[in-house]
């Protein structure tokens, strides 16, 4: 019994961390080509080309991190929602509770996250492929946590907002589908209404993710602000809001790709391990 109680405490976080593998494994080489587009402001198929011609060797340079980054993100997302939201006080609207708890997730994934997701830029920017040579040589070049958490701003922006929509909509979503006949149905239902809203979650703030690709592609001990690295990448951009969205259109194909794959993936192990646990409460 008391190996259940603990399955049962860790389910959401277990769960949310193999979606999160899953997913990365997936989409790890459509996001390599996204993160080009970010950087240089190339269209696809020259961004394409380019890591085409670095060879496939290097394909999945740089993915031990945001398997990291990403299974423990998501892990985190699904558990500290669902401890936050059942450990904070009712309030009169359940939306209200669902806010605070997926704004509280945000912040704690943002602090987790961004280191991660700072190695993983410089191991993707071009400019660096000569200079660091792995995962573990960046601890020679980024000296400080103040290096570690650049892009931390844009990091948090995006989390609580996407993560704040992602928990409002998920359920109502769901429910608005068709009923499913099958077990296979619901599968489908989760992944369609995973893939809709990680599309639309992507595409709003996708400028953000731009900035935040900007921030952390450079070694420096300065910072600055989210609004005056926005500023300077508008202006690289010739002050054109159509250059903000270079990219937006795989990673729009690659959001719906991704949060299917991990909504659809977090639900069926969530199915699993209850199916278990009834099975051992009820055993034939």
């Amino acid at each position: 019994m008391g190996n259940w109680k603990y399955v049962e405490a860790s389910q959401s976080y277990i769960s949310g961390w193999i979606a999160g593998l899953v997913n990365v494994l997936s989409t790890f080489p459509i996001n390599k080509v996204i993160f080009r587009q970010q950087i240089n402001s190339f269209r696809f198929y020259v961004a394409l080309r380019q890591v085409h011609k670095e060879g496939w060797h290097l394909l999945y340079r740089g993915v031990a991190l945001p398997l990291c980054q990403k299974s423990v993100q998501v892990g985190l997302m699904y558990g500290l929602y669902e401890t936050f939201y059942k450990n904070l006080p009712a309030t009169k609207s359940d939306q209200r509770r669902i806010i605070y708890a997926a704004s509280l997730t945000g912040v704690c994934e943002g602090l987790v996250a961004t280191p991660f997701e700072r190695g993983q830029s410089l191991l993707q920017t071009p400019a660096f492929h000569g200079k660091i040579k792995n995962t573990l040589d960046l601890r020679h070049h980024i000296t400080s946590i103040r290096q570690w958490y650049r892009g931390f701003s844009a990091i948090l922006i995006r989390n609580v907002s996407t993560n704040c929509m992602f928990f409002l909509f998920r359920n109502p979503l769901r429910d608005s589908l068709p009923t499913p006949q099958s077990y296979m149905g619901t599968i489908g239902v989760n992944f369609v209404s995973g893939a809709c809203l990680g599309g639309a979650n992507s595409t709003i703030i996708y400028p953000v993710n731009v900035v935040k690709s900007y921030q952390q592609k450079q070694i420096s001990e300065s910072q600055e602000s989210f609004m005056t690295s926005f500023k300077k990448v508008l202006k690289e951009r010739d002050y054109k809001i159509r250059k903000l969205y270079y990219g937006v259109q795989l990673n729009f194909s690659r959001a719906i790709i991704s949060w299917g794959v991990i909504n659809a993936t977090y639900e069926f192990c969530m199915y699993s391990t209850n199916q278990m646990k009834y099975f051992y409460h009820h055993p034939s």
